[in-house]
């Protein structure tokens, strides 16, 4: 299978797994558990000695526990409070690297870095599902609808266009393949989507300007988002973060500009009173 038709086939594949999950509520608490398992996974394997695999476990464990119990205040109102019990398992990952990393002296800070990297950006998704309260799947699948195009833009138009001799490269140091003209497609392609959201769900979710607003965000964060994952890759010295989706990669590959802008995006509306 070529690599564009394979890309595209999964591509899809993959988009219509998630769209099926967001849909319904528990969809939403199986897609964040999946999310969290994988990115914990992945990353891990990239970054962190296999010595320290108790504390991976509790990591992994806690940022479930705190997905979950949020998931549970959102969808039937338990005390977000309980959330804290998250914290468990955490503590029992420092406790576990006073002995693991006690011989050498090291401190792998990387263990503790998905916390921030993952389980913010998965809490700021179920909080997108969930705006006012109320489930509502429009909200989060129009940002993703945005994040998509800005993928399919950046990657058509630097393919066509930004790999000519005379491109300008975006960061050839961690990617060399990406250019300005590619960033440049990605984001008319986002305002493109965002327009197309807010003329097939109106205002009733959101005011075209602030659909614009968020294609803004995607199109900025998205590529920081891209390379600091190309950046963790470098320090590997892998091509692909994982093999799960043929011709993409892993979920790290496919997943990592949201990892910065699902949180900025709620940021966003939190701040305007939208969310």
């Amino acid at each position: 299978m070529g690599t564009l038709l394979k890309r595209t086939v999964f591509g899809l594949l993959y988009s219509a797994i998630l769209i099926g999950c967001m849909l319904v509520p528990w969809g939403i608490l199986v897609l964040v558990c999946f999310l969290s398992a994988a990115l914990f996974h992945e990353f891990y394997r990239l970054t962190v000695d296999r010595r320290f695999r108790k504390e991976m476990i509790c990591l992994s464990l806690g940022s479930l526990v705190v997905l979950i119990l949020l998931f549970f205040h959102l969808q039937s109102g338990i005390p977000v409070r309980f959330a804290a019990l998250g914290f468990l398992p955490v503590m029992a990952a420092f406790i576990f690297l006073l002995f693991d990393a006690a011989g050498d002296h090291a401190f792998p800070t990387a263990l503790f870095f998905p916390l921030l990297y993952v389980t913010l950006p998965l809490a700021a998704l179920l909080m997108l599902a969930w705006p006012s309260g109320v489930f509502s799947w429009r909200l989060l699948l129009g940002i993703f609808v945005i994040i998509w195009m800005n993928d399919i833009g950046a990657y058509i138009v630097g393919m066509s266009f930004g790999q000519r001799p005379d491109s300008r490269k975006l960061f050839p140091a961690l990617s060399p393949k990406k250019s300005w003209i590619g960033v440049a497609g990605g984001t008319l392609f986002s305002f493109i989507a965002a327009w197309a959201v807010f003329a097939i769900w109106g205002a009733s979710v959101l005011p075209l300007i602030h659909w614009f607003a968020l294609a803004l965000i995607v199109s900025v964060f998205g590529v920081f988002g891209d390379l600091f994952e190309s950046l963790i890759k470098r320090h590997a010295k892998v091509k692909d973060a994982g093999n799960l989706i043929p011709g993409h990669g892993g979920v790290l590959d496919r997943f990592d500009d949201a990892l910065f802008t699902l949180p900025l995006s709620t940021l966003y509306l939190l701040l305007f009173g939208l969310l």
